[in-house]
């Protein structure tokens, strides 16, 4: 009899120690390929709706791919937010993400979400083209260089050295940058515009947006990078102009939830919220970005997608699916 009754004590003791646990919000894990600041806002916006206690680790698209692989066998995050939607797909073909059907899904249009679910997109962007109009004007203009308008402008050899952009490896607005290219121009034709491409690039960053900025504050001459991410230092009184190429390559920034990460149920309720029209408006105030939801209103001084001259047959399963190609491809002829 005394042993069952230690056996009962021991029980309660463990019980009494289950129930506060219970009692407490999960609490939520983001990796976020958007800027910290953006990352911060919606967390602090989303804990407040929720009571979710979030926390999260800021990095590169391609960072945040990378750590997902290696995390494979015991995931450390519930969520993957931001980056392009490829690199969500391409994780979700290697089965590292789970499948959900958000109640806010059916007010994102089917181009904008993973057909099985794995993905749902909350804001679509465009490459684009950044200008430091001051340097570009004091040192190009009097040798009869016009501004850049098209992809094959940026061959001029007057931009050799002047030209920043990511690594494809760690970036997805640089990977999206090269599949654009390969697709735009095909395989063979795109790897040849790449390698003259190549010439004029001073280095490539590890982050999709550096090159923005360092084109805003003249360290460079010419940036590549997503329109929005040139347009904050364009709104912040920077002298930096956004030219948007066409047949210029685009992203459906996307949400998905991690497969066997620690809080799935955390995570299902922030993908709710990511999806709805409040969160929305919020995400697109602070990062001027365009909406997936059509009740969400374009923000002041921003182009519709709808008047960008996007690349018709951008592919983003075909850029998921070559994507260890193209890269082993990318550092073979340029690291």
């Amino acid at each position: 009899m005394w042993r069952l009754g230690v056996v009962c004590i021991v029980l309660l003791l463990i019980a009494g120690m289950l129930l506060p646990a219970q009692g407490q919000p999960q609490r939520l894990m983001v990796y976020g390929a958007i800027h910290e600041t953006e990352i911060a806002k919606m967390l602090e916006a989303f804990t407040k709706a929720t009571g979710i206690p979030a926390e999260f680790i800021r990095g590169s698209s391609g960072e945040l791919v990378a750590r997902i692989k290696a995390e494979r066998a015991s995931p450390k995050a519930d969520v993957k937010l931001g980056g392009p939607a490829d690199s969500h797909e391409a994780l979700a073909l290697e089965g590292l993400l789970m499948p959900y059907i958000p109640p806010e899904a059916k007010n994102i249009d089917r181009r904008f979400r993973s057909p099985l679910h794995y993905w749902h997109g909350f804001y679509i962007g465009a490459l684009g083209i950044a200008i430091n109009k001051p340097r570009f004007d004091k040192e190009l203009r009097p040798k009869g260089v016009d501004y850049p308008k098209t992809w094959e402008d940026l061959l001029n050899p007057a931009f050799k050295g002047e030209i920043v952009v990511a690594n494809p490896a760690t970036s997805g607005t640089a990977f999206t940058f090269v599949a654009t290219h390969l697709q735009r121009l095909g395989w063979e034709k795109g790897w040849e515009y790449l390698t003259a491409f190549h010439k004029n690039v001073n280095h490539y960053t590890r982050s999709g947006a550096a090159p923005a900025n360092m084109a805003a504050t003249g360290e460079f001459i010419i940036g590549i990078a997503f329109g929005h991410d040139i347009l904050k230092p364009a709104k912040q009184g920077y002298p930096v102009m956004l030219v948007y190429p066409p047949d210029t390559g685009w992203e459906i920034g996307a949400v998905s939830i991690i497969k066997r990460g620690p809080n799935p149920e955390a995570a299902k309720k922030f993908v709710n919220w990511v999806l709805t029209r409040e969160a929305g408006k919020l995400h697109t105030e602070i990062s001027l970005r365009i909406s997936v939801r059509p009740d969400v209103p374009v923000p002041e001084g921003v182009i519709p997608i709808s008047q960008i001259k996007l690349l018709k047959n951008y592919d983003l399963s075909w850029a998921a699916r070559e994507r260890n190609r193209i890269l082993a491809e990318w550092e073979r002829r340029f690291k």
